[in-house]
Formats: C-alpha cells, structure tokens, sequence
C-alpha cells in the first residue's frame, strides 16, 4: 500500500481524536485492516476493513467520513442487530441511519453516498425502523432503490453505489465474542467520559442502557399518584398563584400520565461508580419517556454539586455531566430543598444507601418521596418514603 495514504489515513484518525474525543477514543483501538478484495471499507464488528485503493482516491474530509462511518456500525452493534432481515434492505436502512446523522454533524461523504428516500422523511429514526418502511414500502420509488442496491451488491460492486458492506461473511459472531465487544464498548464509554468525551446522541439508547434495570414504574408512580389525589382536586399539583404566599392550594385533577414537576437528586459520592450513575440516568429516561413532567436534576455528596433544571426529553440528560467523589450526607438533599424554598410534586433520591441517618423527615417530604436504592443496603428506608431497589 501506498505509505502516503497509509499515512492519511491515521492523521485522519488522530484529528477525530482531537474533533471528536467519544468516537475517537475508541477508534483508537480499533483495527484498520487493508483488504484488497473489497470495493470501499467494511467492518465485522471488531475492525474495520477498506481498499487500499478506493481510500488513496478520498479527499481527507471523505477519509473522515468512511472511518465516522464505519465506526458507527460497530458502536451501533448493526452486525448483530440484523436478526435475519433481508441483508441488503439492512444494510440499505443501517446506512441511512448513519450517513444522516453524519451530515446532520456536518461530516459529508463521498459520491454514491446513500440518504433516506425522500418518500421516508428525514427525521431521525431507528435502523429497526427504517427497515419495516423500507420492507413494507408500495412506494414505486422506494422499490425500485432497493432493487438497484440489491442488483450492485449481487455483482460485488458495493464501492460503486454504497460506500460501505456491513454484512457479508464478516459479520458472524458468536455469543462470547458480542459479548466481549459489550464489554469493550462499556469500557470505551468509560474512557471517553474520563477525556471529556460527550457521547453523541445518536447512541444515547445504548449509552443509557448497558445492562439496564427496569424498575416498574408504572406501578410506582400510579400508586403515587392514587395516593395524592383528593376528590377532584390534587395537590400533587398545587395551584402556582399561591406558592408565592407560602400556601399550597390544591390545583385541578392531574391527568394520569401527567406527574407535573420532578426533582431527582443523584447520589455522587465515593462508594457510587459511575456505571451506578448510568443506571439511575436510565430510570430517568424511562419515566421522561412515558410520562408527561418536567425533571429538575441535582447531583450530591456530601453537598449539592451540579444542578439541571427544566429537562423535559430524555435526550437532554446526556447534558447533564458531573464528577463523582467525596462524602455523602444525605441531609444536604433537604437543606437544598428548604433554602430554595422547593415543594416537589414528586422527589426521588437515587444512592445506594449509604449514609447517616437524618433524625428528623419532614413529613410532607416523606409523603411524596421515592428512595431508589442501587441495592438493598439492609437498612430500613421507609422512614424516607417509598422505597424501590434496582
């Protein structure tokens, strides 16, 4: 291989270090293999794998993109998601879900590059999704794309319409080894966020829901809300004229998905890794996901560090950075709330229990407080509210 594209092609690598800290940490360890029997690149969830001579012929933006590309594949665990679907409406759908989101960061491809047909739209969709559309189309438009892809990958001549092969023979995993790239992936997003790196949104689901657990929310919530209501009025939602005089008024009668305003409050001390965190991030993407409400976010120690206030998509709680470390004191939750004058609807603290006992609850607190233990501490925790274990 030429050693002047050789060359390129890692300078390119370096710069997505600096650009971008997520995807380049990882790109950093993953391989780049020549393969001359290939039209473009490809990737079979462990390396990525290009033409020596169709990546001499890419500007250093286009080089970029491929890389971008093909990472993005391997972050998105495309290779096993694929489940038996038709191979090329796949790889048809998986490249539409990327290439959109890399021009939408302003990454531009090279000819042939493939975008959603303009009869699916162009707002943000799963591979999943893009598939069923695609499969399911009677657009004659949509048919006839697909058959044309179909056609180019049948002669080998991937390069020449789709800039990347995603299936092939390259994509057979086995158990042990999707499970070790799991592992790799939880790690890389580990070392990313200790180098600044924000996730990008596009992998915010996986991001949130490594190993995730679930807790029944639904339940927890709708017995929440079963218990504030009072005849035709609540006062999980007071009336807002009144808070001002220090008088909660109780308001109309809440829809059953609406939960009004919610201040969640992160445990950040020594003993909570940062997996645990994610964890109780996931929780709060479930009910952002399912309910109605506007979440205020605090992260605490031994005081109350970084404070987030009016989030109400789950995707913004990727914006909601922190550092981990120091004491806990659990009483700073309540000094919070009492100095800023804060009457939640609902309140939720997410710790793993560890912490020295208040003597005193208040009880309108206690009454609308969820305690999220990441484990059964062995402790009774009632005493600040309804208790729920992960």
């Amino acid at each position: 291989m030429n050693q002047d594209t050789k060359d390129r092609i890692e300078d390119v690598r370096a710069n997505i270090l600096l650009e971008k800290p997520f995807y380049g940490t990882i790109l950093s360890h993953i391989p780049l293999v020549e393969d001359e029997s290939i039209d473009t690149a490809a990737t079979d969830g462990r390396r990525i794998i290009y033409s020596p001579e169709y990546m001499g012929m890419l500007t250093g933006s286009e080089i970029k993109f491929i890389l971008l590309h093909e990472l993005l594949h391997i972050l998105l665990m495309h290779f096993s998601r694929r489940k038996g679907r038709d191979r090329v409406i796949w790889n048809i759908a998986t490249d539409y879900v990327i290439n959109l989101t890399l021009r939408k960061s302003g990454y531009y491809g090279p000819d042939g590059v493939i975008y959603p047909h303009y009869n699916l739209g162009w707002e943000e969709k799963s591979a999943e999704v893009y598939y069923d559309e695609l499969y399911n189309s009677e657009d004659e438009g949509v048919k006839k794309m697909i058959e044309s892809v179909r056609r180019v990958i049948e002669k080998s001549e991937i390069g020449r319409l789709v800039p990347s092969d995603l299936m092939g023979d390259y994509a057979e995993l086995s158990p042990d080894e999707e499970e070790e790239l799991r592992r790799m992936f939880k790690d890389s997003i580990k070392k990313a966020m200790v180098f600044g790196g924000k996730p990008p949104e596009i992998i915010s689901e996986l991001y949130f829901t490594t190993k995730p657990k679930y807790l029944p929310w639904d339940s927890l919530l709708r017995e929440y809300l079963q218990e504030n209501e009072a005849d035709d009025s609540s006062y999980l939602k007071p009336e807002r004229k009144y808070l001002h005089m220090g008088m909660i008024v109780p308001g109309a009668d809440p829809d059953e998905n609406d939960l009004g305003e919610i201040w969640a409050f992160i445990d950040t001390s020594g003993s909570i890794s940062q997996e645990t965190v994610m964890e109780f991030l996931t929780q709060l993407k479930q009910i952002l996901s399912s309910y109605t409400c506007t979440l205020n976010l605090a992260y605490w120690d031994s005081s109350i560090g970084d404070v987030y206030k009016d989030i109400q998509k789950k995707e913004d709680l990727l914006k909601c950075k922190t550092y981990w470390g120091g004491g806990t004191d659990v009483a700073c939750v309540y000094k919070y709330i009492e100095e800023n004058r804060i009457r939640p609807y609902l309140m939720l603290i997410l710790t793993d229990g560890y912490f020295d006992d208040m003597p005193m609850i208040p009880g309108s607190l206690r009454n609308s407080t969820i305690m999220v233990l990441s484990e059964d501490c062995g402790r009774n925790m009632s005493r600040y509210g309804k208790v729920a274990v992960l």
